[in-house]
């Protein structure tokens, strides 16, 4: 994840049933001041807060993401808020809505809640990340961190994502109703979120 760039793994009537248990999950990458790139997949669960914070170090393909699927997705299910219910929000990632990836995931039962590709307004997610990043420049001024290792920076980027408060995911996923509404009243247009 990058400090100095976005990161990206969760009222009008409620955008998702009761109990429904849906995790919000994405992959995000972040460069550290060596220029390295720490690359994560991050899952969230309402009630839970961060349930996944998974590193990875090679490119993302639709072979690698259904690796990740059979390696880590039974672990996330588990700790999600409704476990039997298997649900993942999908944003459109060719990578993750490949033929591979899919037949991983429907072996493992997981079910779709597509949402369009580049649609961070409906995406709680990115809400974690912004503050995530934030939270890593906020530390670097604070520590005056001026240099670190790969691992120290991937490390930070880790604990950092980690002590998101279940609160605050929470309230990032309750926000969603009024997000829809205001997208709506915007026509399509982009939000403030």
């Amino acid at each position: 994840m990058n400090p100095h760039s976005e990161a990206r793994s969760s009222g009008a009537r409620n955008w998702r049933k009761a109990g429904e248990g849906l995790i919000h999950t994405t992959k995000g990458k972040k460069e550290g001041s060596s220029g390295k790139t720490a690359n994560f997949f991050v899952a969230i669960a309402f009630d839970k807060g961060v349930i996944s914070c998974e590193q990875y170090h090679s490119k993302l393909t639709g072979k690698m993401f259904a690796e990740f699927v059979k390696e880590h997705f039974s672990c996330v299910f588990r700790n999600s808020a409704n476990p039997r219910g298997k649900l993942f929000l999908q944003d459109g990632d060719p990578r993750q809505c490949s033929k591979v990836a899919r037949k991983a995931m429907d072996r493992l039962g997981c079910r779709m809640f597509p949402i369009p590709a580049r649609s961070p307004d409906i995406n709680p997610i990115e809400n974690i990340f912004h503050l995530v990043r934030k939270q890593l420049q906020d530390d670097a001024l604070r520590h005056r961190i001026m240099k670190e290792t790969f691992a120290a920076f991937s490390e930070r980027i880790k604990c950092t994502m980690k002590n998101i408060p279940v609160e605050t995911i929470n309230k990032t996923i309750l926000s969603m109703n009024r997000r829809m509404q205001l997208i709506v009243n915007g026509k399509g247009n982009r939000t403030k979120y």
